[in-house]
């Protein structure tokens, strides 16, 4: 699953004293491990639930797809937004501008609309409460300490900006053409290699399901032929993946 914080932080400059002790507990485990939490809830569901044809009909699972394919790429757009409209603060303040005149963590509201657009492919009633519940709870945690962090680190700054009522995850729709108005300059380079990967990783889930659906409904024989092409298309992917990868680690920003 992709992640992401949704402001850039810095160093405390010299003579303003040293941060805080690192907290310990449950919230600190479960923002560290984040990346693995998908993990287990994915092998419980391959193992546990199929995939549901709604009312048995196969129109409405192809519409269904598509629809979860939508969420994911309104979640991507909206990563996307956020890094590229706010190329420009750099490291050193409070991303303020496009999405984030909307909400404090779209990176984050990003990520759940990629699980959920999952999960409706997926489309099994037991994998919405399985997947949406904890990682609700888990945003819910890393929000609250990243805002904490926020007020340590830029103090007015990020006061001012909290002052201005925008919501965590909902959308303030009044707020519409301030975000829009600040989304340019935008940086199209930083945005692409932010979320590149985040772009192939969806879409390779997006492939397996849809391999995975046509196996359980026609068999490995019968299905041979749609199998061999979502493997190329995964293929493709992993190719573009690795490529975006190894472009990060020869040319490090």
């Amino acid at each position: 699953m992709v992640s992401g914080s949704p402001h850039q932080q810095t160093p405390l400059p010299s003579g303003v004293g040293t941060p805080p002790p690192a907290p310990a507990g449950v919230r600190v485990w479960l923002r560290r491990y984040r990346r693995y939490l998908p993990m287990p809830l994915c092998l419980i569901a391959l193992v546990g639930l199929q995939p549901v044809a709604p009312w048995g009909s196969m129109w409405l699972d192809t519409l269904t797809d598509a629809l979860g394919v939508g969420l994911c790429a309104l979640g991507q757009g909206l990563r996307l937004w956020a890094w590229g409209s706010n190329a420009e603060v750099g490291k050193g303040g409070v991303r303020m501008r496009g999405p984030y005149a909307l909400m404090r963590h779209p990176l984050y509201a990003g990520n759940f609309l990629i699980l959920l657009g999952l999960v409706v492919i997926f489309n099994n009633p037991w994998a919405y409460p399985l997947f949406l519940l904890p990682f609700a709870y888990l945003y819910h945690v890393i929000t609250d300490m990243e805002e904490k962090r926020m007020h340590r680190r830029f103090g007015a700054d990020y006061q001012e900006y909290e002052g201005r009522a925008v919501p965590r995850f909902l959308p303030v729709l009044g707020n519409l053409g301030i975000a829009l108005r600040t989304t340019l300059p935008f940086g199209w380079e930083l945005a692409w290699r932010k979320e590149g990967e985040s772009c192939c990783g969806w879409l390779a889930g997006v492939v397996v399901l849809e391999a995975y659906e046509g196996v359980l409904a026609r068999g490995w024989a019968q299905n041979w032929p749609y199998t061999q092409r979502w493997l190329l298309v995964l293929g493709l992917i992993g190719a573009l993946a690795l490529s975006l990868h190894l472009r990060k680690r020869l040319n490090p920003v």
